[in-house]
């Protein structure tokens, strides 16, 4: 079973464009055997454009000069390195999101992945009928990992929070009251797990008017992605912090 969660990606709007975009995003197919790239390829809907690249050197050269959406990253291209060859990539592209194929996926490994930057972390045999399924979610902005990493994921993010809760010297309700009422209100749904239609359409506000509440909302608590807010929520819910 497969689990996607949103995230959100505050600056992939505004970030510089290194190539002419077309009317389609360019998924990059990145591996070492023809068999996986073909396998990889047959599912990719027309909706895409689709580049393949067999080496290191020239996945180096696509990513730099042709800014993809999308890479689907075979780990078995960067060997020896595996994912540390991750944030190299991302400097030649920060706008790509990296999706990570691996032989055998597991807990540590998925987790050192999301945390170099990839937007989902898949068995390198996924089925072409899945691949769709995939780059509509990372292309979303939203993260794709297997569902039993889903429980490792909420634990390193619960740390985290409370590590960034630390470190702030704060109470932590005195950052809530710099929130506003419908701030305070946007959180409660995302700490909900509400997506950011079922906001706007619970609240009678439109999605940009969401997008921006959410992104004043990580500014003043110092959160940097969805999870850890929507877990900073659930944190202080259950201490009684909002009501």
């Amino acid at each position: 079973m497969l689990y996607a969660f949103q995230v959100e990606d505050i600056d992939a709007m505004s970030r510089p464009e290194k190539r002419a975009r077309s009317s389609l995003p360019l998924v990059i197919i990145a591996s070492p055997s023809p068999e996986v790239r073909s396998r990889w390829r047959r599912g990719i809907p027309e909706s895409f454009s689709a580049h393949e690249v067999g080496r290191q050197v020239d996945l180096e050269r696509a990513m730099a000069g042709l800014g993809p959406d999308i890479l689907l990253f075979d780990l078995n291209l960067s060997r020896p390195d595996g994912i540390e060859a991750l944030p190299s990539l991302l400097k030649l592209s920060p706008a790509t999101r990296v999706i990570l194929l691996t032989g055998h996926p597991n807990d540590r490994e998925g987790i050192a992945a999301l945390k170099a930057g990839v937007r989902g972390y898949c068995h390198r045999e996924i089925a072409p009928s899945l691949v769709k399924k995939v780059l509509d979610v990372v292309l979303k902005g939203e993260v794709w990992v297997g569902r039993m990493l889903v429980p490792r994921l909420m634990e390193e993010l619960a740390l985290l929070t409370e590590r960034e809760q630390a470190a702030s010297h704060g109470d932590p309700d005195g950052r809530l009251e710099g929130l506003t009422h419908r701030a305070r209100e946007i959180a409660r749904l995302i700490g909900r797990g509400a997506s950011n239609k079922e906001i706007a359409k619970q609240l009678s506000i439109s999605d940009r008017t969401v997008k921006a509440h959410i992104t004043m909302i990580f500014h003043k608590l110092g959160f940097s992605d969805r999870l850890r807010l929507a877990l900073f929520v659930v944190n202080e819910g259950s201490r009684g912090v909002w009501t």
